[in-house]
């Protein structure tokens, strides 16, 4: 039993696509490709400002 708040679709769901990174200045983007399109899952980066650009948004596409 899990006692948490997250919910258990949360948890179990294993549908994901696969995740991908790319290299970018200061830091790694996590995407996954839906269609033709590459969609930011997460921003990993040491540079605050990199949070705060709109295109490492989670769900932007990538260019």
């Amino acid at each position: 039993m899990l006692y948490t708040i997250i919910s258990e679709y949360d948890i179990f769901t294993h549908n994901d696509p696969p995740t991908q990174f790319m290299d970018i200045s200061n830091g790694k983007v996590e995407y996954t490709v839906r269609g033709k399109n590459r969609v930011v899952k997460s921003l990993f980066s040491t540079d605050p400002k990199m949070y705060l650009d709109e295109k490492y948004q989670p769900g932007r596409r990538l260019g």
